[in-house]
């Protein structure tokens, strides 16, 4: 025991030094006990008995579940686990393999009324080319624990991706119930009430599952919901704009909404599947992962415009919950007019930003060209037909939804009637017909027949006549042919 004496003008002094004793005292107190293997202290201490203050302790550190407890757990902690509790997880015995290119998670859970996930893995698997198909994983995560739903939504899944399941495409996960902690007397956050903090504190666990079990499949992981769509050639794109990234990246968006389309290296996924489990309780994940990106350095969001993955379900996983958001920067590609299109070759002079084609302009597919620089007068995009054909209308239209003012204002089009020559990707055409000017972006020219008689058509070339301060789409171009 320390002695202090004092004189009436240390007094002050004395009591705050004999206060710095006492709390570092406590401190040290505090520190023993949980380093010593038995919980009993003999002494009193503020008064209380030894086992009163025990019982305290106890009590806060072990009847609430704390992220440190759960994962100490050898059962939850996963990440400490080996790759067992994975192939354990896995239904169908088609634990991947190989490493690949992309992982895309979907964890699913069940809806009341409309189901999105049969319709989601089509859109993803229908807008992948099939030799880009060995590229990825599509993982779907059941994460609901009703055995009924779950057997039913495997055995659907089972019978209509028999191929996609075999080659490990498709791989589809389930867990336990060991790995969640409890979800109940939730801290009460964003004044959500308690069904909704119960259904958000379990998404979080869901995403951490999931990014636990993908984080070395692929050199990339990315975040998707059960409720979406995406466009032709998606996966193109994505590689394309990884590609340009001349910079330290954590975190790549494809849509701007919510949890969908977010790119992660996988190997950051178990530090983001930890830092969501550490505020499960407190923040919806969507939330989190902006944290998250901070953290790891990266200071404002990266989003590719247009996105490529669109919002559909109208009822959340929430039930009573409807949930109408749409991405403001998905693009309408679809096509309009779809004309008959012959067999055509496609040529231009302007920079062509990566996977925007030009063949996007022609083929009836969703898509479009883009430029990646201002047009200039006397710029071109030319279809050569691989015959001379004979045609009645042709529809061209250009600038977008989102892109409104990437139309080709000053420009005509003009029918050739021969092909000369191809010379280092630039056709020479002879015998020229101007057909018409775009007004506000767009061309139709109707009754070609009757303008042309009987001669066909080889090239057609859209030409601009005076400068633009901005980039060019070119949407649709529609051409009908003659009976």
């Amino acid at each position: 025991m320390v002695t202090m004496r004092c004189s009436r003008q240390q007094f002050v002094v004395c009591l705050i030094s004999a206060s710095a004793i006492s709390v570092f005292s406590l401190v040290t107190q505090f520190l023993v006990l949980f380093q010593s293997n038995s919980y009993t202290i003999k002494k009193r201490c503020s008064g209380y008995e030894s086992s009163e203050f025990s019982n305290k302790i106890q009590h806060r550190t072990f009847n609430k579940v704390t992220y440190k407890d759960y994962l100490d757990r050898p059962s939850a902690d996963l990440t400490r686990l080996q790759n067992e509790w994975r192939i354990d997880a896995t239904l169908f015995n088609n634990f991947p393999k190989e490493k690949r290119y992309l992982t895309i998670g979907i964890p699913t859970i069940r809806r009341v009324g409309d189901e999105y996930i049969m319709d989601t893995i089509n859109s993803l698997v229908n807008n992948t080319r099939p030799e880009e198909l060995k590229d990825i994983y599509i993982v779907i995560f059941l994460a609901d624990f009703n055995e009924t739903w779950r057997e039913d939504i495997s055995g659907r899944l089972n019978e209509s991706y028999p191929q996609l399941i075999s080659s490990e495409t498709l791989v589809v996960i389930s867990s336990w119930k060991s790995f969640y902690p409890s979800l109940e007397n939730l801290n009460h956050t964003y004044n959500d009430n308690y069904s909704k903090r119960k259904w958000r504190s379990k998404q979080n666990v869901d995403y951490a599952f999931i990014f636990l079990y993908c984080q070395h499949l692929s050199i990339y992981y990315m975040q998707m919901e059960d409720d979406i769509y995406t466009i032709p050639n998606y996966l193109k794109v994505i590689k394309d704009y990884i590609s340009t990234m001349n910079f330290q990246w954590t975190c790549l968006e494809f849509s701007e909404l919510g949890f969908i389309g977010k790119l992660y290296h996988s190997y950051d996924l178990e530090k983001l599947a930890k830092i969501v489990l550490l505020f499960y309780e407190e923040q919806p994940c969507d939330f989190t992962y902006l944290y998250f990106n901070t953290l790891m350095l990266q200071f404002q969001r990266i989003i590719h415009r247009p996105t490529i993955f669109q919002h559909v379900g109208l009822k959340s996983s929430l039930p009573g919950k409807v949930q109408p958001l749409k991405d403001r920067f998905f693009d309408n590609m679809e096509k309009t007019y779809k004309g008959d299109n012959p067999p055509a070759k496609l040529y231009t002079n302007l920079v062509v930003q990566s996977s925007f084609t030009p063949e996007s302009a022609y083929f009836l597919e969703p898509g479009y060209f883009w430029s990646k620089s201002n047009g200039k007068r006397g710029d071109w995009f030319t279809v050569v037909f691989d015959d001379p054909t004979r045609v009645k209308k042709i529809i061209i239209v250009t600038g977008s939804r989102e892109h409104p003012t990437d139309k080709i204002e000053h420009g005509k089009l003009q029918a050739s009637l021969s092909l000369l020559s191809i010379d280092q990707s630039q056709p020479k055409c002879t015998n020229d017909i101007d057909l018409g000017y775009l007004t506000g972006g767009v061309l139709k020219v109707d009754n070609l027949t009757s303008i042309l008689g009987p001669f066909r058509i080889h090239c057609l070339s859209i030409i601009l006549t005076a400068n633009q301060d901005w980039w060019i789409i070119i949407k649709e171009i529609a051409v009908f042919v003659a009976d």
